[in-house]
């Protein structure tokens, strides 16, 4: 009477296994589609810079402000003032565009302007107040680090290889995770992204950002030891990482799977950015540090 039965489960398991196999593949499709038409939109705003730039990274960290609010308030009673948020945020943005050095003294305001509302709508916790001061250093301030690269010698140098490292890293930590290593670097909030993986990005990431600066030298006249591209190789990867981390950190705190669904594939802003995010404030001041030597 057993044999039937388990013969059954074990149909239904193999089904089950074979439907999830082909919504991988389906997913891994979409992806695929969106960055074929997302890259060369991304290139085109950051090879344009000026105008462009300014429009398609306040559109970020507009949706981006937008995702991490609905997220938020899917954990915490009362719920944050999405006008509040996309008040502060235009401050803080238009801050560091116009005058980098006067943002900490505009963030000090925010600070205050966020408890000053929590004071006098009368809510005796500090959660959606700390939720609020989080999110606009999160989204808005580490989005607004590009337009800064305008105002550095050679910046658009620099702002490339954010992304040569975020891509690098997240291609080579994906494949590296599946093909080999079981052991878990952060179960309780990813648990698909293993250790292997993990270093599979760092080393990748590292040796693309070599070949990276290699190429710089050869037909940019842009030259950097090949020492201090291994070192921002390795940290941005591992800053780049540790973002990643942090919004599926929220996104498992809020039950969502992902940020949004204005990227097919890939979810959010934040969910394809998440790792950008953390790595755009490292190469910033990565550049201010070179910038008499390159």
């Amino acid at each position: 009477m057993d044999r039937p039965s388990s013969s059954l489960e074990s149909r239904r398991a193999e089904r089950a296994l074979a439907e999830n196999r082909r919504a991988e593949k389906s997913s891994m499709k979409t992806r695929i589609w969106t960055g074929v038409i997302g890259l060369p939109l991304l290139i085109f705003i950051l090879y344009t810079g000026g105008f462009i730039l300014v429009v398609g990274v306040s559109i970020l960290a507009f949706v981006g402000t937008m995702e991490y609010t609905r997220a938020i308030n899917k954990m915490i009673r009362p719920k944050m003032n999405v006008v509040l948020m996309i008040i502060l945020t235009v401050m803080l943005m238009v801050t560091i565009k116009l005058d980098y050095y006067f943002l900490m003294p505009v963030l000090l305001v925010a600070f205050i302007i966020i408890f000053c509302y929590e004071i006098l709508s009368g809510n005796a916790g500090i959660e959606r107040g700390s939720a609020t001061l989080m999110g606009l250093i999160y989204v808005p301030i580490m989005f607004g680090h590009l337009f800064l690269f305008e105002t550095v010698n050679k910046g658009p140098y620099y702002m490339w290889l954010i992304f040569v490292i975020a891509f690098t890293t997240d291609t080579a930590a994906y494949f590296i995770g599946k093909s080999i290593g079981n052991r878990k670097i952060a179960p309780l909030i990813s648990p698909k992204k293993t250790i292997a993986g993990s270093v599979g990005g760092v080393v990748v990431a590292a040796l693309c950002t070599i070949l990276y600066g290699t190429i710089l030298s050869s037909y940019f006249s842009f030259v950097l030891p090949w020492y201090l591209y291994l070192v921002v190789g390795v940290f941005g990867s591992i800053a780049g990482q540790c973002g990643d981390l942090t919004a599926s950190m929220i996104k498992r705190k809020a039950k969502i799977k992902d940020f949004g669904t204005i990227l097919p594939g890939h979810g959010g802003i934040l969910d394809r950015f998440d790792s950008i995010l953390f790595i755009i404030p490292l190469i910033y001041i990565f550049a201010k540090l070179t910038i008499g030597i390159a």
